[in-house]
C-alpha cells in the first residue's frame, strides 16, 4: 500500500499535467460531486470546523488503530479538497495521519485561487484532522468525532 507522502505525489503530478488553476479548479468542483453528501443530523456543531469561510463538517474516527474521514461542506471546492483528503488519508494508520505533512495543496495551483481566509480555513481542517489522529493513538482506543 502506497504511503500518504506517495499517494500525495502522485496526486501533484496529476494535478500539475491538469494545467493551470483554472484547470485544477475545475476539475475539483467535477470531483467534489463524487463525495457523498453528510446527511443533516451528522451535522452537528462539534463537527463543524471553526474558522472556514465556507461551513465544513468532519466525522472522524480511529478504529483498529487506522483513520477514517467522512467530510462535508456546503462549497463545491471544498467538497472537492475535502474528497481528495479523504482518499489520501481514509484507511492510514493514526501514526501516520497524525505525522502527515500536507502539502499537495501548496505543490500545486488549488492553493493560488484560495482567499487567504480559505487558506487559513484549510489549515484549520488539516490541524483537526491530526489532532483527532494524535489524540486516537494516545488514547489506544476506538473513537468517533
Amino acid at each position: 500500500m502506497p504511503t500518504i507522502q506517495e499517494k500525495q505525489d502522485r496526486l501533484i503530478d496529476d494535478f500539475n499535467e491538469l494545467g493551470d488553476s483554472f484547470d485544477q479548479y475545475s476539475y475539483l468542483v467535477t470531483i467534489a460531486c463524487s463525495l457523498p453528501e453528510m446527511p443533516e443530523a451528522e451535522k452537528t456543531p462539534e463537527r463543524l470546523v471553526a474558522g472556514c469561510q465556507s461551513q465544513v463538517w468532519l466525522a472522524m474516527r480511529a478504529q483498529g488503530g487506522r483513520f477514517y474521514l467522512e467530510a462535508d461542506s456546503g462549497t463545491l471546492i471544498i467538497r472537492g479538497v475535502l474528497k481528495l483528503l479523504e482518499e489520501l488519508l481514509n484507511g492510514e494508520t493514526l501514526a501516520d495521519v497524525a505525522a502527515a505533512e500536507i502539502t499537495f495543496l501548496r505543490k500545486t495551483a488549488i492553493l493560488e485561487t484560495f482567499e487567504s481566509s480559505r487558506q487559513k480555513g484549510m489549515g484549520y481542517i488539516l490541524k483537526r484532522i491530526r489532532g483527532f489522529a494524535a489524540a486516537a493513538l494516545e488514547r489506544g482506543v476506538d473513537c468517533r468525532a
